[in-house]
C-alpha cells in the first residue's frame, strides 16, 4: 500500500517535472563547457527561431512547474532571438526540449574527446531525462 502511495507522488506531473528540472540542471555545466569551446567558432549557427519554439509536449512540462515559456520570436530560419553573446539567454530547463537534446557534429566530437567518465554521465543523464519526459507525457493531458 505504501509503495502505491509513493509511486503516485513520484508519478505526479509536478514531481516528474521537478525531477526533469534537476536533470536539466545537472546536464547544463557539462554541455556548456563544450558549447563554450565549439559554438563561438561555428561557421553555421544551428540555433534558429524554429528550434526555440516550444512543442506541445514542452508545454506540459512548463505547466507542471507553473512557469510560462519564453518562445523565440522572428522568422523560423533566422538565428534564434534568445541567443545572446554567451549562448542562450534562458536557463537550460526553460528551453524547448530539442534545444538540450540536439548536438551538432563538432559539439559531439568535443564531448567525445573530453573526459570519458563525464561523457558517460551525460549519456546516462540524457537517458533519464528522456524517460522522465516520456512518463510526464504519458500521464498528463496535452492542451493546446
Amino acid at each position: 500500500m505504501e509503495f502505491v502511495y509513493w509511486r503516485m507522488i513520484i508519478e505526479s506531473p509536478g514531481a516528474l517535472a521537478r525531477l526533469m528540472k534537476e536533470s536539466f540542471e545537472k546536464l547544463g555545466p557539462y554541455i556548456e563547457k563544450h558549447t563554450q569551446r565549439v559554438c563561438p567558432v561555428c561557421q553555421k549557427v544551428c540555433c534558429a527561431n524554429k528550434h526555440g519554439t516550444p512543442e506541445r509536449e514542452d508545454f506540459l512540462f512548463y505547466r507542471a512547474l507553473g512557469v510560462e515559456p519564453e518562445p523565440a520570436r522572428g522568422a523560423p530560419d533566422e538565428i534564434c532571438s534568445l541567443l545572446g553573446g554567451t549562448g542562450c539567454e534562458l536557463p537550460r530547463w526553460q528551453r524547448p526540449f530539442r534545444c538540450t537534446w540536439y548536438f551538432c557534429g563538432p559539439l559531439l566530437d568535443s564531448m567525445r574527446r573530453g573526459n570519458g567518465r563525464e561523457y558517460r554521465r551525460l549519456v546516462a543523464e540524457l537517458a533519464l531525462l528522456v524517460e522522465l519526459r516520456g512518463r510526464l507525457i504519458s500521464i498528463g493531458p496535452l492542451q493546446e
